[in-house]
Formats: structure tokens, C-alpha cells, sequence
């Protein structure tokens, strides 16, 4: 929600001073304070002396890149915001930023919507609290911002779209239990359901995670049982 724009202050870094002019400029109606670095080793000083709400970085940078950085404020700080942009769609990197927990991965030239889009998210998180990360049993986590999975904090288990849907669905509405034309609508719309391939998605998710973390409610649908 960008009403609440300027309660917050941000850390962007990047190398190149004309892009960090630039988007210094159009970040400016988003802040209270801009704080700018051109690589993570300042970065993480004007970070530990600053302490931000929100941090931008660029993941190409001289000294120290953007996910080393990042790695470095998530020993410090496992919640706040962190968007990372990226002239390159490297997989590795990818995962990495995944693993980091971080809110988006932006492909340059920045599209506005998305960058939008991914402040939105950060603002409020910030807001309401709002968790992205739930754990499902005492070894797993899944991350609803991210969509993914881990094992024991250090290992990605692979899930199909319809497995993360899933997934994401019952977590957003973890006090109720989800229909069966909710599944259907959220998940299969465009070919439909079929009680086969519930079933199916149903069972591989308990053989992943835990047989007792999806819980069938006759006639009416699904609810989750998260790990307290």
C-alpha cells in the first residue's frame, strides 16, 4: 500500500551513478530519507549506522556484490525488505536471492509496475507485520513471497506451480478450510478439476512434507495444520 510511503526510509545501492541518479529521482516520492551506497561494502556501514526500513541492490557491484550483502543483513536481520535488480537472468543468482528471502528479483531496465509493485509488498509488510515465511513441520518452511520450500533452513525441495498454489492457498487462509471450487478456481480454472488430480497433489505433498499437515475436511475441502 504506497499511502503509507513516506513513514519509511531506504538504502539503494548501485554502482553506476547515472541508473542510481535516475531512480534516486523517482524513488524520492516513495521516502522520507534515501540513503545511497555504491557497493555492499558501504552499504553495510551506512546500514549498520542508518538502519534502514527498506533496502534496494543492485546484485553486480565491485567490493562486495548485492547477495553477499544480502547475506550479510540476513545474519543481522531475518525481516526486513531487501528487492534485488539484476541486468541478468542467472539462475544461480535466482536461487540464491530465493534462499535470502527477499520480497523481488527485478530483470533491468526496471519496468515501473513492478518496481511498484514490489514496494507495495515491502510497505506492507512493514504496515501489518505480515509473515512470509511458515513453518509447516519442525524441518520445513515454506515462503509465500517466494514460493519455495526448504528443508532443515538449507536445502530447496523442488514443487510443481499447482503444489506451490496449493500451498499458498491454504496458507492464506490457514484459519478456515479451503473449498473444493476454491481450489478449482485458484488452481485449475482454465482445464478444470478432477478428483484424481486433487487426490494426487494431495498425496505427493504429504509424501514431501508430512502426511498429518493437510488436513481433508469431508465434503467441504482442504485446511492446513502449520508447525506452532
Amino acid at each position: 500500500m504506497l499511502n503509507n510511503k513516506l513513514k519509511y526510509s531506504l538504502l539503494y545501492i548501485e554502482d553506476e551513478s547515472f541508473i542510481r541518479e535516475m531512480v534516486v529521482e523517482y524513488l524520492s516520492d516513495y521516502f522520507v530519507t534515501i540513503h545511497e551506497a555504491t557497493n555492499g561494502k558501504e552499504a553495510l556501514e551506512i546500514y549498520t549506522d542508518k538502519k534502514p526500513d527498506i533496502i534496494i541492490t543492485d546484485i553486480e557491484m565491485p567490493q562486495m556484490n548485492g547477495l553477499e550483502f544480502s547475506t550479510q543483513i540476513r545474519k543481522q536481520d531475518s525481516s526486513i525488505p531487501i528487492i534485488i535488480t539484476t541486468a541478468y537472468t542467472n539462475t544461480e543468482y535466482l536461487l540464491h536471492a530465493i534462499e535470502l528471502r527477499l520480497i523481488k528479483y527485478l530483470i533491468k531496465p526496471i519496468e515501473e509496475e513492478k518496481l511498484k509493485e514490489a514496494l507495495a509488498i515491502c510497505f506492507d509488510q512493514l504496515e501489518y507485520k505480515n509473515p512470509s515465511l511458515f513453518s509447516l513441520t519442525k524441518s520445513h518452511q515454506y515462503d509465500t513471497l517466494n514460493h519455495t520450500l526448504t528443508f532443515n533452513k538449507s536445502e530447496i525441495i523442488s514443487l510443481t506451480s499447482s503444489q506451490s498454489k496449493f500451498l499458498d492457498l491454504l496458507i492464506k487462509y490457514k484459519n478456515r478450510t479451503v473449498s473444493y471450487q476454491e481450489l478449482e478456481n485458484y488452481i485449475w480454472l482454465e482445464k478444470g478439476m478432477s478428483d484424481s488430480a486433487l487426490r494426487s497433489l494431495v498425496h505427493d505433498l504429504r509424501k514431501i512434507i508430512d502426511k498429518n499437515i493437510i488436513k481433508n475436511v469431508s465434503k467441504i475441502g482442504y485446511k492446513i495444520q502449520l508447525y506452532e
